[in-house]
C-alpha cells in the first residue's frame, strides 16, 4: 500500500486545484523558504482527521482555507483528497477488496466539515478506524514535521508510549476496551432500570387481574342485556310494520275521490284555455285597428301645424323687405370709403419696411465688429493672466531656493562644528558607551522577566482550561450515557409495542386500524367506539359478522366520522356516533355540562355521543371507560411511530456526541501538549535569563571595546566630511538657480506690463463700439414699432372691408327671396283641402273601433265566469291534497320509525352471537313488552352499579404477564452479557500486555542497533517507567560517542534529531507505515550525518514510501523523483517540474 496522489484545492496557499503525483518510493519536495512546502504535510494530517487548529499552525480551523492575496479573493472552501494504492490489501475488512482507496475532506466558511471515503459520505471516526494499526493517523509517527523531531525525543514517557502502541497495533484494542467499559457501564444501568420496571410490572399485574374479574362479570351482564334488547326490538319491528299496513288501507278511498275532482278540474281548465285564445284574438284585432287609426290622426295634426307656419312666414317676409333695402344702400357707401383708405395705408407701409431693412443691415455689421473686438479682448486678458501666473510661480521658486540655501548653510555650519568636535574628542567616552550597553542588557533582562511572567500566566490559564475541558468531557460522557440509556429504553418500548401489535395482527391479515388515520386528540374516542372492530378483517368476501359499509357516507363536524380518514367506507359503524369535546371538563362533570345535556336530549334511541377522552353516552345510559389511553390499539400504533422517530433522533444525537467527545478529547491532548511546550519555553527563558546576567557581569569588566569606539568615531568623521562637501556643492548650484530665476522674473515683468497696456487700449475701443451698437438697436426698435402699428391698422381695415362686402351680398340674397311671398298663399289653400279629406276618414275608423270594443267586453265576461268555476274545483283539490300530505307525513313518520328500529335490530343482530340469539328466542320471545322493559332496566341498573369497568383488563393482564416474563428473560440475558464483557476486558488486557512487551523489546533491539549506525558509535536503549505494561511510560537513554549526558535534554539539536530518527526508523522496521513524510529533518545535521541518514532512508525505502521536504543537496541526490514548489505569484503556491541540478540551484536561492 502506498500514497499515489495528493489533490489540494483552496487549502492554505494552494488556491488552485493542484495534484501531487507520487510515482516512486523516494519523493523529494524542494523549493525556497515560505513557498508552501510544509502546507502539504498539514494537508495530509488534516484530511486524516486532525481537529486541532494549532497543530495545523492556525488559530481556528477556518485558517486552512485560502484567505486571499493582493490579486485574488478568498476561497469559499478547502478540499484535500488522498488516493492510495491497495494492491496488497493491507487495509482490513471490506476495504481489502478495493485496489484504490480515496479519502477526501472538505471545509467551507460556515465551518461545515465533511468526510468522504471512496466518494461516499462518512464520519471522521470511520477515517481514523480504517488506519488503526497501520501506523497512519493525524499525529502518528509516520508524519514528522518541523520541530517534531525534538518533541519526540523530549516527549513525556506517557506521550512516547502512544507511538509504541500504534506500532504494536494495539490502538484498536484500547479503542475496543474503552467501548467495552462503556457497554459494561450501560449494561449495569440497564439492569438497575430493568429491576425497577419488573417491580412496577408486578404491582400493575396484581391490579389488572382484579380488574379482569370485574370485566368478565360485566361482559356476562352485557350479553344478557343484548338478548333482551334483541327480543324488545324484534317486537317493536313487528308492531310498526302492522301500523304501516293499516295506514295504507285507510288511504285507498281518499285517493279515488282525489282522482275524480282532479279530472273535473282539468276539464274546465281546458275550456278556459279555448276561451282565452278567442279573447286574445279579439284584443289583437282591436289593437291593430288602433294602430291603423293613429296615422290619420297624425296627418290631420301635421296639416294644421303646416298651415299656421306658412301664415307666420308670409307675415315676417312683408315686415323685413323694407329694412333690408335701407341696409344695402348704407353698406355700399362704406365700402367705397374703406377701399380708398386701404390704398393710402399700403403705400406708407411699403416705405417704412424699406427703411427698416436698411437699419437691420447696419446693425448686423456693427454686431460683427463688436464680436471681433470681444475675441481680441479675451485673448489679451488670457495672455495677461498667463504672464501673471508665470511671475507668481517664479516668485515661489525663488522663495523655495532661498529657503533651501538657508537650510544648507545652517546644516553646513552644524557639520563643520561636529567635525571639529570629533577631531578634539578624546577616548574618555568609552566608559559612558559601556554604561549604555549595560543599560541595554538590563532592559533585556526586564524583557525576559516579563516573558517569564507571561509564560507563568499562560501555564496557569492552560491548567484552568485543562480543568474546564476535562469537566466538559465528563459532562459529554454523562450526557452520552443518559442518551444511550434513553435509547435502550426506547428500544425496549419499541420491541414491546411491535410485539403487542404483531400479536393483534395475527388474528387477521388486514385489520381495520391499518386503514384508519385519526386526527390529533381523538384516538381515545375511536379506541372506545371501535375497540371490537379495529382487528376485524376488511375484505368483504371473508363474510365477517362485523360488516363494513360499502358506500361512502358524508359526515359533518359533529360526527365522529368527520375526524377519521379511511380508504374504506364505514357509514354503518359511524353514522349514529356524535362527538363532544370534554378536554376542558372533569370526566365526572361531563353529564352536568349544559351543552352536553342539550345535545344528549336530541339523541334517538340508536344514537350515541362519544367524548374526546373516550366516554360513551346513549340517550339513557353511559359507559365510563377506565382503559389507560396508552393501551389502545391506535394509541399503541401512534406510540410506536413516536418511539421510532425519537430513537432515530437519539441515534443522530449520539453520533454528534461521539464526534464532539472525540474532538474534546483531541483538544484536551492538544492543550496538554501546549502546556508542556510552555513549560519547556519557560525553562529556556530561565536559562537565557541567567546567561544574560552572566554576560552583563562580563561586560562591566571588558576593555576590548576601545578599538570599536575608535573605529566608530573615525567612520563618523569621514561621513561628516563627505556631508560637508555635498552641502557646499548644493549651495553653489542653488546660487546659480536663484540668479537665472531673477533674470527670468525681470523679463516676464516687462512682458506683463506691455501686455497690460495693450489690453487697456482694446478695452476702451470695445466700450465705444458697444455704445454705438446700442444706439443703432434703439433706432431699429423704434422703426420696427411703427411698422407693426401700420400693419395692424391695415389688417383691421381689411377685415372691416371684407365684412361689409359679405353683409351686402347677404342682403341682396334676402331681397331676392322676398319674391316668393306670393307662393305662400297658394300653399295655404292646398293644405285646407287635404285637411277636410283626412277628417272624413278619421270619423269612419272611430265608428268601427266602437263595435269591436263591445265584442271584446262580452268575451271578458265569459272568461271570468269560467275562472270562478275553476277556483271552486281548485279549493276542493287543495283540501284533498292536505289529506294526502297528512297521510304522506304519517307514512314518513312510520317509515322513519321502522328505519330506526330496523337499524337498531340490524345493529343488535350484528353484535349478538348465535348462542345469544338462541337464548333470546327460547326465553324472551313470548314475553310482553312491559316485562322485557322491566328486566332490561334491572340489568342496566346492575351494570350502572358496577361503575367504571376496564374491558381491556383481561387482554392487558395477559399482555402484561407476557411482558414481565420477557423482562425476566432479558434480565438473565443482561447478567450473562455483563459477565461476558468483563471477561472480554480481561482478555483485551492480556493481549495488550503481550503485544506491547513484544513490540517494546523488538523496537529496543532495533533502536540499539540503528543508533550507533547513525552516530558512528555510542549506545542507546529504552526503559519502562513502571512494572505494569498496561500503564507504563517509556524513557529514552542515549549516549553519543564519547559522551554520557545525564538526560536526553542535554543533547545538541543534531544529536536529538539523529536519536529521534533512530527511534522512528526502529518503529518503521517493526510495523512499517504505508508512507513516511519528513519535513526538513536534516536541517540540524552536518554533511556526514546527512549522508548516513540518507543511506538509511534508501535502505528502508524497500518497505516504506518516503516523501521528504529538504534544502540539502545530499538528501536530494537519494530521491527518485523531485517535485518543485514555487510562489511566483505572492501568496499562491504552484508546482514546477525540476531536475536535480535545477533543484540544487533552486534550493540555494
Amino acid at each position: 500500500m502506498r500514497l499515489k496522489k495528493v489533490k489540494l484545492s483552496g487549502f492554505k496557499s494552494f488556491v488552485e486545484p493542484t495534484t501531487f503525483v507520487l510515482t516512486s518510493k523516494l519523493n523529494g519536495i524542494v523549493g525556497p523558504n515560505g513557498c508552501g512546502k510544509s502546507n502539504i504535510i498539514d494537508a495530509v494530517r488534516w484530511v486524516m482527521g486532525e481537529s486541532s487548529a494549532k497543530q495545523l499552525r492556525g488559530e481556528s480551523m477556518s485558517d486552512v482555507i485560502f484567505n486571499g492575496s493582493e490579486r485574488r479573493k478568498p476561497a469559499g472552501m478547502a478540499s484535500i483528497e488522498l488516493i492510495f494504492e491497495n494492491d496488497q490489501g493491507r487495509l482490513g475488512g471490506k476495504w481489502s477488496e478495493y485496489r484504490e482507496i480515496s479519502i477526501r475532506r472538505t471545509l467551507d466558511r460556515d465551518g461545515k466539515s465533511q468526510y468522504f471515503l471512496n466518494n461516499t459520505r462518512c464520519r471522521r471516526r470511520d477515517i481514523t478506524d480504517i488506519f488503526l494499526g497501520t501506523g497512519l493517523g493525524p499525529r502518528s509517527y509516520a508524519i514528522i514535521e518541523q520541530g517534531m523531531i525534538s518533541r519526540i525525543v523530549e516527549s513525556k514517557p506517557d506521550e512516547l508510549r502512544i507511538f509504541f502502541e500504534e506500532a504494536a497495533n494495539i490502538s484498536k484494542y484500547k479503542e475496543r476496551r474503552h467501548e467495552t467499559e462503556q457497554r459494561i457501564e450501560h449494561t449495569r444501568e440497564n439492569l438497575e432500570r430493568l429491576n425497577d420496571i419488573r417491580l412496577e410490572l408486578g404491582k400493575q399485574l396484581t391490579k389488572l387481574e382484579r380488574q379482569a374479574d370485574a370485566a368478565r362479570r360485566y361482559q356476562a351482564l352485557r350479553e344478557q342485556e343484548r338478548t333482551i334488547r334483541y327480543s324488545q326490538v324484534t317486537e317493536q319491528k313487528r308492531a310498526i310494520e302492522a301500523d304501516i299496513e293499516k295506514l295504507h288501507q285507510d288511504h285507498v278511498g281518499e285517493y279515488e275521490q282525489f282522482q275524480t275532482v282532479l279530472a273535473q278540474y282539468q276539464e274546465i281548465s281546458a275550456e278556459i284555455v279555448v276561451q282565452k285564445e278567442h279573447f286574445e284574438t279579439l284584443e289583437a284585432t282591436l289593437a291593430e285597428r288602433n294602430r291603423e287609426l293613429y296615422p290619420y290622426k297624425q296627418a290631420v295634426d301635421h296639416l294644421n301645424h303646416e298651415q299656421i307656419r306658412l301664415q307666420d312666414l308670409q307675415k315676417q317676409a312683408l315686415e323685413s323687405q323694407s329694412e333690408w333695402q335701407e341696409n344695402g344702400e348704407r353698406l355700399s357707401q362704406e365700402l367705397e370709403v374703406t377701399t380708398t383708405e386701404l390704398a393710402t395705408l399700403e403705400e406708407n407701409l411699403t416705405e417704412e419696411k424699406l427703411t427698416l431693412e436698411s437699419l437691420e443691415e447696419q446693425l448686423w455689421q456693427e454686431r460683427d465688429q463688436l464680436m471681433t473686438l470681444e475675441q481680441s479682448l479675451e485673448s489679451a486678458e488670457k495672455r495677461t493672466q498667463q504672464l501673471r501666473d508665470q511671475v507668481k510661480q517664479l516668485e515661489q521658486k525663488l522663495q523655495l531656493a532661498r529657503q533651501s540655501r538657508q537650510f544648507h548653510q545652517e546644516r553646513l555650519t552644524q557639520v563643520i562644528a561636529e567635525r571639529e568636535t570629533l577631531e578634539l574628542q578624546d577616548l574618555s567616552e568609552e566608559a559612558p558607551e559601556a554604561s549604555e550597553e549595560s543599560r541595554v542588557l538590563e532592559a533585556s533582562l526586564v524583557t525576559y522577566r516579563k516573558e517569564q511572567s507571561e509564560l507563568n500566566t499562560q501555564i496557569e490559564v492552560g491548567d484552568s482550561e485543562l480543568i474546564t475541558l476535562k469537566a466538559e468531557i465528563r459532562g459529554l460522557q454523562d450526557q452520552q450515557r443518559q442518551e444511550l440509556a434513553t435509547r435502550n429504553q426506547l428500544a425496549g418500548e419499541i420491541s414491546m409495542l411491535q410485539k403487542m401489535l404483531n400479536q393483534d395482527e395475527q388474528k387477521s391479515r388486514s385489520p381495520l386500524f391499518e386503514h384508519l388515520v385519526v386526527k390529533e386528540g381523538w384516538n381515545s374516542a375511536v379506541d372506545t367506539v371501535l375497540q371490537q372492530f379495529l382487528m376485524v378483517e376488511t375484505e368483504k368476501q371473508r363474510g365477517s359478522s362485523y360488516m363494513i359499509g360499502e358506500h361512502p357516507y358524508q359526515y359533518d363536524s359533529h360526527q365522529l366520522g368527520y375526524y377519521i380518514e379511511s380508504d374504506i367506507a364505514m357509514g354503518s359503524l359511524l353514522s349514529h356516533l356524535y362527538i363532544f369535546d370534554d378536554s376542558h371538563l372533569d370526566p365526572l362533570a361531563v353529564e352536568k355540562d349544559a351543552g352536553f345535556m342539550a345535545r344528549r336530549e336530541k339523541l334517538a334511541l340508536y344514537e350515541m355521543i362519544v367524548t374526546k377522552s373516550g366516554l360513551l353516552f346513549g340517550p339513557d345510559w353511559a359507559l365510563y371507560n377506565t382503559q389507560d389511553a396508552q393501551f389502545g390499539i391506535l394509541a399503541r400504533q401512534r406510540s410506536l411511530e413516536n418511539a421510532i422517530s425519537e430513537r432515530q433522533a437519539i441515534d443522530q444525537k449520539l453520533e454528534f456526541l461521539d464526534e464532539t467527545l472525540y474532538e474534546k478529547e483531541e483538544a484536551l491532548k492538544a492543550r496538554q501538549q501546549l502546556l508542556d511546550r510552555a513549560r519547556i519555553a519557560l525553562q529556556k527563558v530561565n536559562r537565557e535569563y541567567y546567561d544574560l546576567e552572566k554576560k552583563l557581569s562580563l561586560l562591566l569588566q571588558a576593555e576590548s571595546h576601545q578599538a570599536e569606539v575608535r573605529h566608530r568615531a573615525k567612520r563618523r568623521f569621514d561621513e561628516l566630511v563627505e556631508e560637508e562637501r555635498k552641502h557646499q556643492t548644493q549651495l553653489a548650484h542653488l546660487a546659480t538657480e536663484i540668479r537665472v530665476a531673477e533674470e527670468e522674473q525681470m523679463l516676464l515683468q516687462e512682458q506683463f506690463e506691455e501686455s497690460l497696456l495693450q489690453y487697456e487700449m482694446q478695452k476702451s475701443h470695445y466700450s465705444e463700439q458697444k455704445q454705438q451698437m446700442e444706439q443703432l438697436r434703439e433706432s431699429h426698435r423704434a422703426r420696427k414699432g411703427q411698422v407693426d402699428q401700420l400693419e395692424h391698422h391695415f389688417v383691421r381695415l381689411k377685415e372691416r372691408h371684407n365684412r361689409a362686402e359679405e353683409e351686402l351680398t347677404l342682403l341682396q340674397k334676402r331681397l331676392k327671396s322676398q319674391e316668393k311671398v306670393g307662393d305662400y298663399q297658394d300653399q295655404i289653400a292646398d293644405l285646407e283641402v287635404e285637411k277636410v279629406i283626412a277628417i272624413e276618414r278619421l270619423v269612419t275608423f272611430e265608428s268601427e273601433l266602437k263595435a269591436l270594443e263591445h265584442e271584446v267586453e262580452k268575451g271578458r265576461i265569459a272568461l271570468t265566469t269560467l275562472e270562478e268555476r275553476r277556483d271552486i274545483f281548485n279549493s276542493s283539490l287543495e283540501a284533498l291534497k292536505k289529506k294526502m300530505n297528512q297521510f304522506s307525513i304519517r307514512e314518513a313518520e312510520f317509515n322513519t320509525k321502522r328505519a330506526i328500529i330496523l337499524e337498531q335490530w340490524e345493529k343488535i343482530v350484528s353484535e349478538i352471537s348465535d348462542e345469544e340469539l338462541l337464548i333470546a328466542k327460547e326465553h324472551y320471545q313470548s314475553e310482553k313488552a312491559e316485562v322485557l322493559e322491566e328486566k332490561l332496566k334491572e340489568i342496566q341498573s346492575a351494570i350502572q352499579k358496577m361503575g367504571a369497568v376496564n374491558l381491556m383488563a383481561i387482554a392487558e393482564s395477559e399482555e402484561l404477564r407476557e411482558r414481565k416474563e420477557y423482562l425476566d428473560t432479558q434480565h438473565e440475558d443482561l447478567e450473562t452479557a455483563l459477565s461476558m464483557l468483563e471477561k472480554a476486558i480481561r482478555e483485551i488486557d492480556q493481549e495488550t500486555r503481550t503485544r506491547f512487551m513484544e513490540t517494546f523489546e523488538a523496537i529496543n533491539d532495533d533502536f540499539s542497533t540503528l543508533f550507533p549506525r547513525l552516530f558512528g558509535g555510542g549506545k542507546a536503549y529504552l526503559e519502562l517507567t513502571e512494572a505494569d505494561a498496561l500503564t507504563s511510560g517509556i524513557n529514552i537513554i542515549a549516549h553519543p560517542p564519547g559522551k554520557k549526558p545525564g538526560t536526553i535534554h542535554l543533547l545538541s539539536g543534531g544529536e536529538k534529531a539523529l536519536t529521534a530518527m533512530a527511534l522512528v526508523f526502529s518503529i518503521f522496521n517493526l510495523n512499517p507505515a504505508p508512507f513516511c513524510m519528513l519535513d526538513e529533518v536534516d536541517a540540524p545535521l552536518d554533511e556526514a550525518n546527512v549522508r548516513r541518514l540518507g543511506k538509511l532512508i534508501d535502505e528502508m525505502s524497500e518497505k516504506v514510501q518516503f516523501i521528504f521536504i529538504t534544502h540539502n543537496k545530499a538528501t536530494m541526490t537519494i530521491s527518485d523523483s523531485l517535485i518543485g514548489v514555487t510562489m511566483a505569484e505572492p501568496g499562491v503556491s504552484r508546482l514546477v517540474s525540476v531536475n536535480l541540478q535545477d533543484a540544487m540551484a533552486f534550493s540555494e536561492e
